[in-house]
């Protein structure tokens, strides 16, 4: 047991240092003050990034999301659309580092249903291969709410840029009509000026 922990903790020193390893591994994560048997993969995305992605996967789905002891939670979910069991998934997402904070590393426990994970033995691997299936396809999904993200932002900087062009048209509109009044005020007095020149030099 002692071998297969160091071994998992060597890979995945291992599986950070190259990026270009994408394959999901098999390694530990604490949780409750015990390690657990966890999927682990490295994805090339912010965590608030691959942490939308599952929320907006698993939302299809009817699963909302919980947080519970910094983990990710969604509860009586499935892997995917023809799993025939459904588990409560647990997921750690975390910046790489401090200066790659655009990479993520993710963990994936798989809990049976209502089990109680913190009670868990550190050499119970259940559903891990399912677990390390599931992490081989996040990135594609990351990358798509990425995009989807990027573009509803996008939308939403054209909708402000809109409106804010409408406001200087419209105040332009306003401005145009004060001038216009301005003009026919300025216009009014000349000609009551010119009229009351003339009434003075006529009786002069």
């Amino acid at each position: 047991m002692k071998w297969f922990i160091l071994f998992s903790t060597f890979m995945l020193f291992v599986s950070l240092q190259g990026f270009s390893q994408v394959d999901p591994i098999e390694g530990t994560i604490e949780y409750q003050k015990g390690d657990k048997r966890a999927a682990i993969v490295e994805v090339p995305y912010p965590p608030e990034i691959v942490e939308g992605s599952l929320k907006q996967q698993f939302a299809k789905g009817g699963v909302k999301e919980q947080r519970l002891k910094g983990m990710q939670v969604f509860k009586n979910a499935r892997l995917t659309s023809t799993d025939g069991e459904a588990a409560d998934l647990y997921f750690k997402v975390q910046k790489k580092s401090r200066r790659e904070d655009n990479v993520s590393i993710v963990y994936l426990v798989v809990g049976r249903p209502n089990e109680n994970v913190a009670l868990r033995t550190s050499d119970d691997a259940y559903r891990i291969q399912d677990a390390k299936s599931y992490l081989a396809s996040l990135q594609p999904q990351a990358q798509s709410f990425e995009l989807e993200t990027n573009i509803s932002k996008n939308e939403e900087s054209i909708k402000k840029s809109e409106r804010k062009l409408n406001d200087y048209q419209e105040d332009r509109k306003k401005l145009d009509k004060k001038i216009k009044e301005q003009e026919q005020e300025l216009n009014r007095l000349k000609t009551e000026r010119e009229s009351l020149l003339g009434k003075k030099g006529s009786g002069s």
